[in-house]
Order: structure tokens, then sequence, then C-alpha cells
């Protein structure tokens, strides 16, 4: 009995299993993106769970506060964009 791939030359049908490797290789990859991004999703709602879950221990205004005083510590002794620390602009080298 012959199939419609008896009338297809040899160039179709090798084009055919080109296109049917690469199907498999985009699904293949398609899934192991998926599996990441439920694993960095899993990851978001866990930071967010725990952040909630100190504030309800420790106060939100305490947890805002801490991180303002943070910021300024950082604002200080983070080097800028020109890679001197903030503390250090103005002073001779």
């Amino acid at each position: 009995m012959n199939t419609i791939f008896d009338a297809m030359p040899v160039k179709v049908l090798e084009e055919l299993e080109r296109i049917e490797i690469t199907i498999h290789e985009k699904e293949q990859r398609a899934f192991l993106d998926q599996a990441d991004a439920q694993d960095l999703r899993s990851r978001h709602d866990e930071i967010i769970a725990s952040w909630k879950a100190r504030a309800e221990r420790e106060g939100l205004d305490n947890l805002i506060a801490e991180r303002q005083r943070q910021d300024m510590i950082a604002w200080v002794c983070d080097p800028l964009p020109s890679g001197i620390p903030a503390e250090a602009q103005g002073r001779e080298r």
C-alpha cells in the first residue's frame, strides 16, 4: 500500500525530517523554559510571603524605617557611577 510519502521527493522528505527534529527540540526547550518559569514564580511568591510574615512580626512601619536607614547608608558608602564613593566626592586624590 502506498502513502503520500511515497510520492514525495527525497528533498521534501529530508525537509520534513528536519522540521520534525526542530519541532521536538523546540517543544523540549519550551517544556524546560516553562519549568524554569514556574520555579521563578514560586521563588517570587516565597519572597513576598516571607516579607509579609516578617511585617506581621516586626511591623510594616519598622521595616520601612529599616529600609530607609539602609538606603541612606548605601547612598554614602556605595560607589557612584564614577566609581568614587559619595563621601570622597569633592576631596583631592
